[in-house]
């Protein structure tokens, strides 16, 4: 088979690129600017971002927390990876595989297949992001070993146990990074009287954020917009920490729920030996691994370029069609 192996991780804020032998080749913002108007697309990820401010132009993203909300962006922005993927010369059409999250409905489903192939796939592959997630970090998921995996997106973060190829027990929480900032922006909006957008509050998360303290206080210096024009804020790591206490708390107890819906000797697997693995970009949230450890008492890693997983592993998969096929979903 001559065509392209190409793994897709769409995501709610980035969409992600995995070609066989060449690896993670395009990570960028999961959205497209249109002409305000009409369809016509006028930029795609990056820069897409660069149109903020354009007269005439508006930002538009496909996915909502993992739904479907722009079949317009959808279509644009799947054709546009997939032609970096390919050229637009495609004597050999590439088999793709999209990883979606697992509480995407049957409805959506199919309208990222179709999508996918009216964009010049031969055959489209659908994988639910924490199996792919848990093949991109290296996983032993085909065998009876129980893994724990927490795929920490931008729009949902999905945990899952999985073994013999396949998820075993699950949750999703909706929100994932973006809930963090919005919790982020709340409390220092209330804590300071002055209004903290999402971009000053994902400034945060990012330069100063952890989830455990620190072990010196750090501050930061925001530039805040607003009617009145441009002011300043200067907010303390401990601020920080404290406004993402009620949602990391609830992702502690999601795992919780994920291994109290497994059957024992997988539960026992994971307490004893191979413990809970972090993918996805929120990641790289600090002390998140220590946090998570100390509530839920197991052994918590990060995985090597764990934003890079889910589609590292949806191009994984495809290397294998048999089991592609026993298992997933597919349009050909």
């Amino acid at each position: 088979m001559l065509g392209k192996k190409v793994g897709i991780d769409l995501g709610t804020t980035a969409v992600r690129l995995h070609l066989k032998g060449e690896g993670v080749t395009f990570d960028e913002p999961a959205m497209i600017a249109t002409a305000v108007g009409d369809d016509r697309v006028l930029a795609y990820g990056t820069a897409a971002l660069g149109t903020v401010g354009r007269t005439g132009a508006r930002l538009r993203s496909p996915l909502r927390e993992g739904v479907v909300v722009d079949t317009v962006a959808l279509d644009a922005l799947l054709s546009h990876v997939i032609t970096r993927a390919v050229g637009r010369q495609r004597i050999f059409r590439p088999d793709v595989m999209v990883a979606v999250v697992p509480g995407m409905s049957g409805g959506d489903r199919r309208t990222v297949m179709e999508v996918a192939s009216r964009a010049g796939a031969r055959t489209v592959y659908l994988i639910e992001s924490p199996l792919a997630a848990a093949i991109g970090a290296g996983l032993s998921v085909s065998s009876r070993v129980g893994h724990l995996v927490a795929d920490c997106g931008g729009g949902t973060t999905d945990i899952a146990v999985v073994a013999l190829d396949g998820i075993v027990s699950r949750l999703s929480l909706p929100g994932g990074g973006q809930a963090l900032t919005r919790a982020i922006a709340d409390h220092l909006s209330v804590v300071h009287g002055v209004a903290v957008d999402l971009g000053a509050a994902e400034e945060a998360k990012r330069e100063i954020g952890s989830a455990t303290s620190l072990v010196e206080e750090r501050t930061l210096r925001l530039v805040l917009g607003g009617p009145a024009g441009p002011g300043e804020l200067v907010v303390s790591s401990t601020e920080v920490k404290e406004a993402m206490a009620a949602p990391l708390a609830e992702l502690a107890a999601a795992v919780r729920e994920v291994l109290e819906d497994c059957p024992e000797p997988l539960v026992t697997d994971i307490r004893t030996r191979t413990g809970l693995v972090l993918t996805g970009g929120g990641a790289h949230l600090r002390g998140l691994d220590r946090y998570l450890a100390a509530a839920t008492g197991l052994r918590v890693e990060v995985a090597a370029d764990p934003q890079g997983c889910v589609a590292r592993g949806a191009g994984t998969a495809l290397e294998s069609l048999d089991l592609v096929r026993r298992n997933f979903l597919y349009l050909r």
